[in-house]
């Protein structure tokens, strides 16, 4: 079985008939993650498969979880793919946005360092400011306004992760979808891809509830 080298211990990556193992160490503070739940979903998955299509992958519980040998991954909210693209080919880069944050959120006026990434994220959306304010809103709920779409939920109580226990994960996460491609893209034509043989699990967003949560704003 092979195993992808990191700067930290390398975590193997599953191929074919490799047992799937319960994997909690969250990367995304997401409304409706099912990281928790993961391994019981995925103990009604067939043990072999073609590829693995997940079109509304949302915070990656499950696809991390599943580590596929073969996937597709995608989500109409375009930072969050991003992010996840970057996660998968640039992880160094990911790596230092949070070391630097993590400067600002840890040794300045935390409230005030929210603040710029609030305002960088609502003024030019991206994957790495989303980061940032996943793991250190309030409750770990990114909230958007309805008026505007602006990300508007308060900074947390909480202390963030620290960079080095955090680096950590960020490579754990880039071994995890090393095999996997994710795409900015509605759900069905993610779905028109599939074939005989492979998987499709699909966890939309909750619209009376999630809409304003999760970034959302299209029609299932």
């Amino acid at each position: 079985m092979a195993t992808q080298t990191t700067l930290f211990n390398p975590v193997e990556h599953r191929s074919l008939g490799v047992p799937i193992e319960p994997y909690s160490r969250q990367f995304l503070k997401w409304v409706g993650n099912k990281q928790k739940f993961a391994f019981e979903i995925l103990s009604y998955f067939p043990k072999d498969y073609n590829c693995y299509f997940e079109p509304f992958v949302g915070s990656g519980g499950v696809l991390a979880t599943l580590a596929p040998y073969r996937g597709i991954a995608s989500d109409v909210f375009k930072p969050l793919v991003d992010l996840w693209q970057l996660v998968k080919n640039s992880p160094n880069i990911v790596v230092d946005y949070w070391k630097e944050a993590c400067k600002e959120l840890h040794n300045g006026n935390k409230k005030e360092a929210y603040s710029f990434y609030q305002a960088n994220f609502n003024k030019n959306p991206n994957g790495l400011d989303l980061l940032v304010l996943s793991r250190t809103c309030y409750g770990g709920v990114v909230r958007f306004r309805k008026i505007d779409g602006a990300m508007s939920t308060p900074c947390g109580v909480h202390k963030p992760m620290d960079s080095e226990s955090f680096s950590q994960r960020v490579y754990e996460w880039h071994n995890r979808l090393l095999n996997t491609e994710f795409y900015h893209s509605d759900f069905e034509p993610i779905i028109n891809m599939a074939n005989d043989g492979d998987i499709v699990y699909c966890d939309p967003p909750y619209i009376d509830s999630q809409t304003i949560l999760c970034g959302y704003n299209g029609d299932i």
